[in-house]
C-alpha cells in the first residue's frame, strides 16, 4: 500500500526575519522559510503570494530545495511600499505530480497548510536621503 504521511519534526513549520509587529524598513530583505517533512512518493508543494493582491510570488524570488523527505522553500523579498500593510502567505498541498510516479495510490493526499507572515508595516526610506547618498558616492 502506497501512501504519503507529513509531520513537523520541527519546532515551526514556517519561520520570517521579521519581528511580531512587521516593521521594516523600505529595501530591507525580508526572508521567509517554510518546510516539511513527508514520507511517501508524493512531494507536498509550497505556494507564496500576496494576501492583498492576490498574485505569486515567482521562482526568481523562492529558493526550493526537496529531498526524499522534506520540501523547503524559502522566500526572499525586498520590502516596498506594494507590501505595505500585506501578510505573505505559504500554501502547503499536494497536487497530481506532472510525472508518474511508481505509486498505487489513486487519491492526492487532501493536506493544505496555511501559514501567513505579520502584516507588514513598511516605513518608506527618505528619497533625498537615497538621492543624498548616491551623488556623495559618485563625487571626488
Amino acid at each position: 500500500m502506497d501512501h504519503t504521511c507529513f509531520h513537523n519534526a520541527g519546532a515551526s513549520l514556517c519561520s520570517t526575519n521579521l519581528s511580531a509587529s512587521g516593521a521594516v524598513q523600505e529595501y530591507d530583505v525580508i526572508t521567509m522559510t517554510c518546510s516539511i517533512t513527508f514520507s511517501g512518493n508524493w512531494a507536498p508543494v509550497m505556494r507564496w503570494f500576496n494576501s492583498v493582491t492576490r498574485h505569486n510570488f515567482t521562482d526568481d524570488v523562492i529558493s526550493l530545495t526537496t529531498n526524499d523527505t522534506t520540501v523547503t522553500s524559502q522566500l526572499t523579498v525586498a520590502a516596498s511600499r506594494d507590501l505595505n500593510s500585506s501578510q505573505i502567505v505559504c500554501v502547503t498541498y499536494f497536487t497530481e505530480p506532472s510525472t508518474s510516479l511508481s505509486t498505487t495510490a489513486t487519491n492526492i493526499p487532501s493536506y493544505t497548510y496555511r501559514w501567513t507572515s505579520p502584516i507588514l508595516n513598511v516605513t518608506l526610506r527618505c528619497m533625498y536621503h537615497l538621492i543624498y547618498q548616491v551623488s556623495a558616492s559618485f563625487s571626488v
